[in-house]
């Protein structure tokens, strides 16, 4: 692959100023963050405070996760913008995360659930569930209001002289009575839209007997109103990504078809080997990762049923989820590859072909790289710019899932690899290898090729937490039609480099950012300098890019149709048909057109 000084001038100012529109843009979003707790110090302290209450933690199972309170991260972004959020975690205290600690017993309604702030370490929010028949004495209203003010001043110092009373509720067991108290704070109230509510930050407490079953030091009331909203958009983005799924599963089938109609040509044979390569690969990581993300199924598990069972199940839909992943990897990954090289046979190294013939290790593939690390940067500055432009004129706001599942998981940056790694191979292959080079084949159109693919891509991700959902399709589209025109001009490796930092550093861009643990921050670091690493490797060895003999990979039958080829066009040429028309005229009868090129060569010379 050869390019211009030129191009990688104009590449090079392109990821400069990309750089400057996402610093200005984005980077503050993670000024604030500031999570120095860790998991295991997390752990520690709700188990210490569970064993203040006089609590026996040893009986019980833990599950720790970490999360967005993503109810307050929506609503402030939507009504109110990223500063005012800033400045109201400022100044009443409030944390966007928390640490979530489960301590359960298998088949036992009684647990416990302890949050925890990750900036200071201290017990946010509690809650202790037990059986509905469970007895306690009646303390009555008054008495229960009088415990739940004093909980709330000497357990979290809230001056209630600084609230108004909210509300309260009595519910009534078979064998208790409990109360429930909440106070608002004095002048804070966030408007949604006219006439349609506002958001409330309260203080909480439920009183069962003597105890303080529940509490919350910082409730965010959120109306119904724009929960509703909510809803309306999730179930928007599940229609469209069925739509998306339908289609994936039409082009999944296609692929197999071609792929079965080509089996027995050149192309397919010398290329399947490195796909099922990469697929057990693929397979492996995430089989490990579904292991390495337990906690969460421990924080899901119902208590109603056995948790060996419970924990089958899951990994059981994981599995059949990883198989899926591997089938959409090598279907499309080999038929993607048999149509480039027809539809684009001027650059082999277009796809992985050319690479798979002459090796990965040179000075290409790190030429490549560098490539990708340029195209991170502009696709950084470019979604920074589609979401601003987006917030300011559509209301958009998005949120923190991501970072809350990797840090849940036993190591976070591994979580964060195998999905960075998965994506971008199998989304490369599917949406650029295979499907710009089918519809190219088929519609005769680079341009539709390019701009369907991105479309495609796009619904693929109306399932993230963006919102509106629809916008994730412009975001992603306009991201597509960059990648689509730089994979036509550049080829695959770049992309899949490309997309792999861009996935990897929006799942530890809070560890870089942020204050946080510093193994996460050196981890996240190290993933996002693994091809930086991979290039300097192939820079180093610089092995020769010498294309290996198609003809000492022909099986029997192969070599039987190129003696008929060569008989075939000699007799052509003889009648005078140039060999641009032959080659033609055989590719046009579905002739192999690796054996064809073969063939031509041996009766043209070349």
């Amino acid at each position: 692959m050869s390019i211009k000084i030129r191009d990688w001038c104009i590449l090079i100012l392109l990821a400069l100023l990309s750089f400057g529109f996402w610093y200005n843009l984005e980077y503050p979003r993670f000024a604030f963050v500031d999570l120095p707790i860790n998991k295991h110090q997390a752990l520690t302290a709700a188990d210490n405070y569970l064993k203040s209450q006089g609590i026996d933690t040893k009986k019980y199972t833990r599950a720790i996760v970490f999360y967005p309170n993503e109810g307050f991260n929506r609503y402030f972004q939507h009504a109110a913008g990223l500063k005012a959020q800033e400045d109201f975690i400022r100044e009443h205290d409030f944390d966007l995360f928390r640490w979530a600690v489960r301590f359960f017993e298998e088949s036992k309604k009684e647990e416990y659930l302890v949050y925890l702030s990750p900036r200071s370490g201290k017990v946010i929010r509690f809650n202790h569930t037990i059986e509905d028949t469970e007895p306690r004495l009646d303390p009555g209203k008054e008495l229960a209001k009088q415990q739940a003010q004093n909980f709330l001043q000497s357990s979290f110092g809230v001056d209630l002289s600084r609230y108004d009373f909210h509300e309260e509720k009595v519910k009534r067991y078979e064998n208790r009575t409990e109360y429930v108290f909440s106070w608002e704070k004095r002048n804070v109230y966030i408007p949604w839209r006219s006439g349609k509510g506002g958001a409330k930050l309260l203080a909480e407490a439920t009183v069962a007997g003597n105890e303080i079953r529940q509490f919350n030091k910082n409730k965010f009331d959120i109306p119904d109103e724009f929960n509703r909203y909510v809803e309306k958009q999730s179930i928007l983005g599940a229609a469209l990504y069925n739509i998306f799924y339908c289609l994936l599963f039409a082009a999944l089938v296609w692929a197999i078809s071609i792929v079965l109609k080509k089996r027995q040509e050149i192309l397919p044979r010398l290329v399947k080997r490195w796909f099922y390569g990469v697929a057990g690969f693929l397979m492996a990581i995430n089989i490990a990762n579904v292991f390495n993300n337990l906690q969460n199924i421990y924080m899901n598990y119902p208590t109603s049923a056995r948790l060996g069972s419970f924990i089958g199940l899951v990994i059981s839909k994981w599995l059949f989820s990883v198989g899926f992943l591997v089938l959409s990897f090598i279907m499309p990954g080999i038929a993607g590859e048999s149509l480039c090289s027809e539809v684009f046979a001027d650059n082999q190294k277009r796809s992985f072909f050319g690479y798979i013939r002459s090796g990965f290790f040179n000075r290409s593939l790190a030429q490549a790289v560098v490539l990708g690390y340029l195209f991170w940067v502009i696709m950084l500055g470019a979604q920074a710019v589609i979401f601003y432009q987006g917030q300011r004129l559509l209301g958009v706001w998005r949120e923190w899932n991501t970072l809350a599942y990797f840090s849940s998981s036993y190591l976070p940056l591994f979580s964060a690899f195998v999905i960075s790694i998965s994506a971008s191979f199998n989304e490369e292959i599917i949406f650029r290898v295979f499907g710009i080079s089918v519809v190219k084949k088929y519609l005769r159109s680079l341009i539709l090729a390019v701009l369907l693919t991105s479309l495609l891509w796009g619904m693929g991700h109306t399932l993230y937490a963006i919102f509106p959902v629809w916008f994730r399709i412009i975001e992603i589209g306009l991201l597509g039609i960059f990648l689509g025109i730089a994979f036509i001009r550049f080829g695959i490796i770049p992309l899949i480099v490309a997309h792999y930092l861009f996935d990897v550093f929006w799942c530890s861009a809070a560890y870089l950012l942020g204050q946080g643990p510093r193994p996460l921050f050196y981890s996240a670091a190290g993933l996002l300098i693994l091809p930086a690493g991979v290039a300097v490797l192939a820079y180093y060895f610089n092995r020769p890019q010498q294309e290996k003999p198609v003809k000492t990979t022909l099986d029997k039958t192969q070599e039987y149709n190129l003696e008929l080829l060569v008989t075939f066009i000699r007799v052509k040429k003889s009648q005078g048909i140039s060999a641009k028309a032959i080659e033609n005229e055989l590719i046009s009868n579905h002739w192999d057109q690796i054996l064809v090129k073969l063939a031509i060569a041996e009766v043209f010379g070349g």
